[in-house]
């Protein structure tokens, strides 16, 4: 079926201002025409579905590189370690649909213990459930010790196929997440602020020469390294092993930016994670050991932002939910807060679109608006360069389009 978008305010992902009066053709799964309306003519628009979108604005479907697919909005902190397989995969097949109708037509998993994002890729995929792109990575690749563990229900069975100790250990680890179905390989290089008495937020989890290994087991089968990692020194082994992407980075310095520079070391900074730590009520969602650590973090990485862009670090969005506070879909947020760090608009929508898309490896396929790409676009009702808050707002995503098929529209 061939689609026409016409009149439109193009935000292609590719220049810093909407291109207005634009067409867009869509055949079938992909974008076949860009340009004035006034060469719409050369379409036969009798066979078409045509779109009049005066006033509205066309950019490219969003993105968010961090996600955990099949995680839910419980106020409990661990749940994810808590909760059976079987009730994960259930809430993933709502959250999956909750992000494609919030204009999210792309998304990475990073991390579910007992592979319920790949479930629920697989069910997407196939056309049982609704949902985005998803990019999902098994269960998390750690030292053996990390403070992830402790956290476990015993009764809960997960395969913790991730856990790894020494050289061979990583590899065999690696191997594992992609036989079942890993599009990324996530790496858990330091604590995070809920560790617990195993290890502590700062501390690198595994020795650099482990690192290597994942980083060079996962290059070899063709899959990406997102690392999460908080603290300088931990930062420091990814990026020389060779990390694709480091997660949170919440501690990091400015030698260790620089450094992330040199190499073309992705961020995703998951700055909403942080900033829930200082919203009202914070008290009632988290333990007084979180937000003893999280607040100071949280104001660490806002004073941090402007180093990452002025020695250009790539940044790409990633919302870290969905988690308490934070609901699927409303990663729109995190675009906000990067704005309000210093970000241009432009920048950050590209954060959520072009760039996100070379993060994910998948720029020639999709993340800007031009000809040859697969069709996932969105209308939002106003312009986002103007005012990148309207995306926080599923109400002014008018229409979602996920490899050419109109999946929501509210659109008369």
């Amino acid at each position: 079926m061939q689609v026409i978008f016409t009149n439109a305010c193009v935000i292609d992902g590719i220049s810093p201002t909407g291109r207005k009066n634009t067409a867009v053709i869509v055949d079938d799964a992909t974008i076949s025409w860009v340009g004035p309306m006034e060469q719409t003519g050369l379409a036969d628009k009798s066979q078409s579905k045509v779109i009049d979108l005066a006033g509205k604005t066309l950019m490219p479907g969003l993105m968010d590189v961090h996600v955990h697919i099949c995680q839910g909005t419980t106020p409990n902190p661990i749940a994810e370690y808590t909760e059976t397989v079987p009730f994960q995969a259930i809430q993933g097949v709502t959250n999956a649909s909750a992000f494609l109708n919030a204009g999210f037509t792309t998304v990475r998993s990073l991390g579910a213990f007992g592979y319920p994002d790949i479930s629920v890729k697989e069910a997407v995929n196939q056309g049982l459930v609704p949902g985005p792109r998803i990019l999902a990575s098994g269960e998390m690749v750690m030292a053996h010790g990390s403070g992830e563990q402790g956290f476990m229900r015993p009764e809960v069975s997960f395969p913790k196929s991730g856990r790894f100790t020494g050289i061979e250990g990583a590899r065999h680890a690696v191997r594992t997440q992609i036989y079942n179905g890993a599009d990324v390989i996530k790496l858990i290089a330091s604590g995070r602020v809920g560790s617990n008495a195993y290890t502590l937020p700062w501390d690198t989890e595994m020795t650099r020469d482990e690192m290597v290994a994942v980083c060079d087991e996962a290059h070899r089968f063709g899959r990406k390294v997102a690392a999460h990692a908080y603290s300088p020194d931990a930062v420091t082994d990814c990026t020389i092993a060779g990390v694709d992407s480091i997660e949170h980075g919440v501690m990091i310095d400015e030698t260790t930016i620089e450094l992330m520079a040199k190499n073309g070391t992705a961020l995703v900074p998951t700055m909403t994670a942080f900033h829930n730590y200082l919203q009202p009520g914070a008290e009632e969602r988290f333990p007084a050991y979180r937000l003893a650590r999280g607040r100071p973090m949280a104001e660490i990485q806002q004073k941090n932002f402007s180093k990452y862009l002025e020695y250009g670090l790539t940044i790409a969005t990633g919302s870290d939910g969905p988690r308490p506070g934070s609901h699927p879909g409303t990663t729109g947020l995190e675009m906000q807060l990067m704005v309000e760090a210093g970000m241009t608009t432009f920048q950050a929508v590209q954060a959520t679109t072009s760039t996100a898309s070379k993060v994910l490896g998948l720029k020639d396929k999709v993340g800007t608006i031009e000809v040859g790409k697969l069709a996932d676009l969105i209308v939002v009702d106003g312009d986002p360069l103007a005012d990148i808050s309207i995306l926080q707002n599923k109400e002014h995503i008018q229409l979602v389009m996920k490899n050419g098929s109109i999946v929501r529209s509210g659109l008369d």
